[in-house]
């Protein structure tokens, strides 16, 4: 293929991942090796508080950089707080801005980026608002001998145009996916952490159940268990869901709901999430339920929403209880055949595939 047309094939890809983000990593390497890049740094940052709020790297390697990243070194990242005075989608480089006698007594240059493998960076900001910045940057390794040339950079100049847009688009496009309306309606508590078990989302019935600081509470913007015994759990859990991408369902106790009265399901999230940019910063979503709160999903809602039966309707709905299939076929004296045809036919109803989409799916439904 030539060059042209990688790149044409490059551009495709980035308007591709606008609508469709989980492929955003897969679209921003595709540009890398067209613009002399190593590695790439997707972020974004929030002005009023200082703080990073969402990072997405080329290199998985990266991820612990990352932290150092937004625990202090974003902070006093130079070429952040410049990207912040220049227009969407204009590219800038760090070797038409800083000197090298100025990398040479730079303590983010010599503390954070030289170390961790990377020298020259391109990049340009991608969407802005009063609160809140995202950009791109390209990154090239400490080992290369030289900046990027004068073709790298034509090249930068018209596909960084590109992912300026396309990221306007995925904004714009924003309510087509599952997004603020489903978060805000849904009657379960949806807790959204990042890479570092941060929270960065709560949807109002997460906040209310935190606020009763009962099983869950924040502390210092983290998740935890408030019984001493669930913390250690449900930080094993978290890890064991963001390392293995596997669900997992854990009951925890309460200080006055007593034992195992609240029920989580973890389970990771692509990034950047399909909850558009409202949990785009998300690496796992928590769901959380009361044992004694009733599910308000009903065969009704089910039947005329997806055209389930009332015996397909009861399996879906135990699903999003937290039950297993072999669970509810004790429950109701069903045979584990039959209650895996029904499963199957939720699946297929559902467009669903596997039981950990069908209750993340259920869990969003507005409750009516």
């Amino acid at each position: 293929m030539s060059k042209h047309a990688t790149e044409v094939e490059a551009v495709f890809g980035l308007y591709q991942a606008a609508v469709t983000p989980d492929r955003w990593h897969d679209a921003l390497s595709s540009i890398m090796p067209l613009v002399g890049a190593d590695s790439f740094h997707f972020l974004g940052w929030n002005k009023t508080k200082f703080e990073t709020d969402f990072n997405l790297f080329s290199n998985p390697e990266f991820v612990t950089q990352g932290e150092k990243y937004s625990a202090y070194y974003g902070g006093i990242d130079p070429r952040r707080q410049f990207a912040e005075t220049i227009p969407v989608g204009e590219l800038f480089l760090c070797q038409n801005l800083f000197s090298e006698a100025y990398v040479a007594r730079s303590e983010f240059y010599q503390d954070f980026l030289l170390p961790s493998g990377h020298r020259y960076m391109m990049g340009t900001k991608t969407l802005s608002n009063s609160n809140h910045e995202t950009a791109l940057a390209v990154l090239r390794n400490a080992d290369r001998p030289s900046a990027f040339s004068e073709a790298d950079i034509a090249t930068g100049q018209r596909l960084m145009a590109h992912v300026s847009k396309a990221c306007q688009l995925w904004a714009h496009t924003e309510s087509l996916r599952l997004g603020t309306h489903l978060s805000r309606a849904s009657a379960f508590a949806l807790i959204g952490l990042d890479s570092f078990r941060r929270i960065v989302h709560l949807n109002p019935a997460a906040e209310a159940l935190l606020k009763r600081r009962d099983c869950l509470a924040q502390q210092n913007g983290f998740l935890a268990a408030l019984l001493p015994d669930n913390a250690s759990t449900l930080r094993v859990a978290i890890k064991r869901v963001m390392d293995t991408g596997c669900a997992v369902n854990l009951a925890i106790s309460g200080l006055r709901s007593g034992l195992d009265s609240c029920m989580l399901r973890i389970a990771r999230l692509e990034r950047p999430s399909e909850f558009g940019l409202l949990l785009s910063s998300a690496d796992v979503m928590i769901t959380a339920q009361m044992r004694d709160a009733p599910v308000n999903l009903t065969p009704r809602i089910l039947h005329e929403t997806f055209g389930l039966t009332k015996a397909e309707a009861a399996v879906a709905i135990a699903m999003a209880e937290g039950r297993t299939p072999e669970e509810h076929a004790t429950r109701t004296g069903l045979g584990m055949p039959t209650v895996r045809t029904q499963l199957r036919s939720v699946f297929e109803k559902t467009q669903t595939h596997r039981q950990a989409e069908l209750v993340r799916l259920l869990l969003q439904m507005p409750s009516t």
